[in-house]
């Protein structure tokens, strides 16, 4: 079943410019209002963890899921937090996990968010999709939004090594939820296949999953680099190297966005991390929810009062002038989209605001200045 991938169509070079922007930051038609709440400092998304259940078993995840819930915000909890998000103008909420999809109100819960005028975006592994009730009330309630299924690699071997009993038969039930969406009329431009990427992967095999996904459903892929980062701390044998990263990485600019674009290591652009808000199931405040120490927590203090309190650190305001980005990012002929993954740099720097260490343009340009990594003078220029 192929689909229509939007701009274009399935030509990758006949999409036209608008690809980055309208899927960079994963707004599509609100791309604009997006970019105009990054530029204001506000926040434009707010994602909620709302159970640690998850049936996929992935191996390096950061949350610790199983398929019984462990810890999981209540219902009330949630109710409050689409209340302060909803009266702080915040436009969309994401549904995280563990699987969003494996509570019981999960339903209940994103009808409220769409009558206070939230768009609901759905981050599943694509299990619950099977069922068909599941998948036409995700397409109800994600009728501005979009929905994400992760399926790191379509190899049965590849995948059984990176998710706990195997279950490689997991790769058919997914797509075949996808596949339900699809008939059910979501369109493939506002679906995503998820992937992390992990050494155990390996290069050719993420890029055959993405190049299969574009070209027989029309998805493009959030590329997630492996952080070693809460629960999944204990994987850091799952780091890739550079090389590795950047032949991956270009492989999803190649078919994702337009030629000569990129957002280096970054599974998002700047747009969409940088007008966000997590919170954790535990009730942490974060600025991603790779990302597990909080500024504060919800059970302690009300949403809003976090954000008026800590919004410019949770959005990182300081970087978004590009003038203000660390040399060479700051003149970076990418920096309109792209200031490296916050998350890696936090989880392998220890400084959120710092380079990401898996960014290739940074380390080949400070090699063609002649320069270690280490002297990062100010003005000068990222070629890219």
């Amino acid at each position: 079943m192929k689909a229509d991938c939007g701009y274009g169509g399935g030509n990758v070079n006949g999409c036209g410019k608008q690809k980055l922007s309208a899927y960079g930051g994963l707004a599509g038609a609100q791309s604009a209002e997006q970019k105009s709440y990054f530029d204001e400092n506000r926040i434009y998304a707010l994602q909620i963890e709302s159970t640690d259940a998850c049936d996929q078993g992935c191996i390096y995840c950061y949350a610790g899921s199983t398929p019984q819930e462990q810890h999981g915000l209540t219902s009330d909890e949630i109710r409050g937090l689409l209340a302060d998000a909803a009266a702080l103008d915040i436009r969309a909420i994401d549904w995280l996990g563990g699987d969003p999809l494996l509570r019981r109100d999960w339903y209940e819960l994103m009808v409220e968010a769409r009558s206070l005028g939230l768009i609901n975006n759905v981050w599943t592994s694509g299990l619950p999709l099977a069922d068909e009730v599941v998948a036409r009330r995700v397409v109800e309630v994600t009728a501005e939004g979009f929905v994400s299924v992760h399926v790191d690699s379509l190899t049965p071997e590849v995948y059984a090594q990176l998710h706990y009993g195997g279950c490689a038969e997991n790769i058919a039930t997914i797509t075949a939820g996808v596949d339900r969406l699809l008939s059910l009329g979501k369109p493939a431009d506002r679906m995503i296949n998820c992937i992390t990427y992990t050494a155990r992967q390996g290069p050719e095999d993420a890029a055959a999953t993405m190049r299969w996904w574009f070209e027989e459903r029309g998805l493009r892929t959030c590329l997630t680099m492996f952080n070693p980062s809460g629960m999944g701390a204990d994987w850091r044998s799952l780091e890739p190297g550079l090389e590795e990263t950047r032949r991956v990485y270009e492989e999803r600019d190649r078919l994702c966005y337009d030629p000569g674009t990129t957002i280096g290591a970054m599974d998002t652009d700047k747009y969409y991390c940088g007008t966000l808000v997590t919170v954790t199931y535990t009730g942490e405040v974060t600025p991603c929810s790779v990302i597990r120490e909080g500024v504060d927590n919800i059970r302690r203090t009300p949403l809003r009062e976090i954000i008026a309190e800590h919004r410019e650190t949770l959005v990182h305001a300081a970087l978004h002038d590009t003038r203000s980005l660390p040399a060479p990012c700051n003149l970076c002929a990418h920096n309109d989209h792209c200031w490296g993954c916050r998350s890696s740099a936090y989880n392998y720097s220890g400084d959120v605001e710092g380079l990401d260490p898996k960014c290739w343009l940074i380390a080949a340009n400070w090699a063609r200045m002649g320069r270690s990594e280490g002297d990062r003078g100010v003005g000068e220029a990222c070629i890219g």
